[in-house]
């Protein structure tokens, strides 16, 4: 089995093999291969691996606010897996389980008809996932909100807080709107992002997948991504580190069981 590891933001690829060592060692015959982020990071490190590498750099997969920035990497990343593959599953943390699920949902969307095996990977793993979000060409002229309204809805304001702009790069030109069904969009006039949305979108990810999150987590880290997904292929594992990366022999060992049962619901 071949696994594509996308680290998450404020990492890089040192961090996240040492995350994932554990696991690795009791997957020996599965080959692992890690896709380092270009966006530069400058939030600090916030999580306790990260602080044993202080003096790495780190980074993201993308620029969060610029709608292109975003569909160009899910682009590139399913280029990648044309590639570099093929590649047998997906294994993300935090930004990077984003990544993953916004390409498998891009790929889904435009290629509605495609059998698993054409698929880029037969099976995904998130750990601690954020909803992913779809960015799409505007078809139909959005109607704009007002500030205010935005502030007095607090899933707009976390929305918003979850993409914001990294202070690398230029401010965003994205601004709160609705499409005229009502659905709450970020645009620039020509593109717009809207977050997923089991409710409204209905299962978009089909194929086996594995959660590894926090109960005590937001909503937003990994239960809403678990909902967009097939749930009779979907699989939990829960831990209790937050939105940190889970640790200890036993969750390795358990974790390293389940990515098996994983796969194998893929062959």
């Amino acid at each position: 089995m071949r696994i594509l590891c996308l680290h998450g933001r404020g990492s890089n690829n040192d961090i996240f093999k040492m995350q994932t060592a554990g696991i690795r060692s009791l997957l020996d015959d599965y080959e692992f291969d890690f896709v380092q982020g270009q966006m530069p990071h400058v939030e600090g490190n916030w999580s306790l691996h990260t602080t044993d590498f202080a003096k790495s750099k780190l980074w993201g997969y993308y620029n969060m606010l610029d709608l292109q920035d975003v569909e160009d990497v899910e682009r590139q990343l399913l280029q990648l897996a044309i590639e570099d593959g093929p590649y047998d599953g997906i294994l993300g943390y935090s930004q990077g389980a984003t990544l993953a699920a916004q390409t498998i949902i891009r790929y889904n969307l435009e290629h509605p008809e495609a059998p698993i095996q054409e698929m880029p990977f037969r099976f995904a793993i998130f750990f601690n996932g954020a909803t992913p979000s779809k960015v799409f060409k505007l078809s139909e002229n959005p109607i704009p909100v007002s500030v205010e309204s935005v502030v007095n809805e607090p899933e707009a304001i976390h929305f918003l807080s979850q993409m914001k702009a990294n202070p690398l790069l230029h401010t965003t030109k994205l601004f709160p709107a609705k499409l005229p069904n009502g659905r709450s969009i970020l645009t620039d006039s020509k593109q717009a992002m809207v977050k997923c949305d089991a409710a409204l979108d209905g299962t978009l990810i089909k194929i086996p997948t594995l959660h590894v999150r926090c109960p005590g987590d937001r909503e937003e880290y990994g239960y809403e991504l678990y909902k967009l997904c097939e749930p009779q292929l979907a699989q939990q594992y829960f831990h209790h580190h937050e939105h940190d990366f889970p640790r200890g022999y036993d969750e390795m060992r358990n974790i390293a069981r389940l990515i098996r049962s994983t796969a194998e619901l893929s062959i």
